[in-house]
C-alpha cells in the first residue's frame, strides 16, 4: 500500500475514533466520517465494507497489538523460566522452585501488565467505544467475550505459543473467568474512565497509574499459594470431587 493511501486510511480511522467516542457508533454516519477525514465517501468503502467493519478493524487492531505484547512477555519470561527449570506448568497451577522464582514471576507480570496498561491508556478512546458498544443489544455490538476466544481458544496465537513449550497447559473455566472479570474488564474500565476519575480525585496521571498497579499486584499475589500460582479454584475442584 502506498504511503499516501496509508495516510488516507489512517485519517479515516482517526476520524471514526473521534466521532464514535463523541457521538457513539449508532449516532455516527459514514458521511460524517468522510467529512472529518477529508476524504471521498467512496474511499471509505474502498477500505471497509461498512461502518461496522471500521469498528471491527479498530477492535482487531487493539487485540493484535496486545497479543504481540503478551507473546513477547511469554517468550522473555515464561519460556525462559521453564527452560531454566524454575517454573513448571501444570493444568491447575504454575509451580516454582522457590519463593525467589515466585517473586521474579510476580515482578515480571507486573511489568507486563504496566506495559499493557500504558498501551490501553494510549488508545483509551477506542476502549471507551468498545465498552459502550459492548452493552448494546444489536447486530453491531462488540462482544467482550470474544476477547477470551482470541486468547484462550485452541487456535489462538497465545495458546499456541505457550503449548509449544508446555503441552499440558490448558485454560480452565476458572482461569477464563478470572482473566475476564479480574484482569481484562478492570483494565478496560480503568482506561475508559481514566480522565474523569483523575479529574475527580485530583491526582496526576502517574499517581493514578501507580495506584492501579498496586491494586493489580494485590490481585496477582492473592492467587499465590506457597511456591504455586493457582490457575484453578482448588476448593471448587475438591467440592466437585466430594460430590462425585
Amino acid at each position: 500500500m502506498r504511503e499516501s493511501e496509508n495516510r488516507a486510511k489512517e485519517r479515516i480511522l482517526d476520524a471514526a475514533v473521534k466521532l464514535f467516542a463523541e457521538k457513539g457508533f449508532d449516532g455516527t454516519t459514514v458521511n460524517e466520517i468522510a467529512n472529518k477525514a477529508q476524504v471521498n465517501k467512496a474511499l471509505i468503502y474502498y477500505y471497509f465494507d461498512n461502518k461496522a467493519d471500521i469498528l471491527d478493524y479498530l477492535v482487531q487492531f487493539l487485540l493484535e497489538n496486545v497479543a504481540n505484547i503478551t507473546i513477547d512477555y511469554i517468550h522473555l519470561t515464561i519460556e525462559n523460566m521453564v527452560a531454566e527449570g524454575t517454573l513448571t506448568i501444570h493444568p491447575d497451577r504454575l509451580h516454582f522452585t522457590d519463593q525467589a522464582a515466585v517473586r521474579h514471576f510476580i515482578d515480571t507480570i507486573n511489568r507486563y501488565y504496566r506495559q499493557v496498561l500504558d498501551y490501553a491508556l494510549e488508545h483509551r478512546k477506542i476502549i471507551r467505544i468498545i465498552m459502550l458498544e459492548s452493552l448494546k443489544q444489536n447486530e453491531y455490538c462488540v462482544d467482550l467475550f470474544k476477547m477470551l476466544d482470541y486468547t484462550s481458544g485452541g487456535e489462538s496465537r497465545l495458546y499456541k505459543t505457550v503449548s509449544k513449550f508446555e503441552r499440558s497447559f490448558t485454560y480452565s473455566d476458572d482461569l477464563d473467568l478470572y482473566r475476564l472479570f479480574f484482569l481484562l474488564i478492570p483494565l478496560l474500565n480503568f482506561a475508559a474512565y481514566f480522565d474523569e476519575y483523575r479529574a475527580v480525585a485530583q491526582v496526576s496521571e502517574q499517581e493514578l497509574k501507580d495506584s492501579f498497579m498496586r491494586s493489580f499486584r494485590l490481585v496477582i499475589s492473592s492467587i499465590a499459594s506457597g511456591s504455586d500460582i493457582l490457575l484453578r479454584n482448588v476448593n471448587h475442584s475438591e467440592r466437585g470431587n466430594d460430590v462425585s
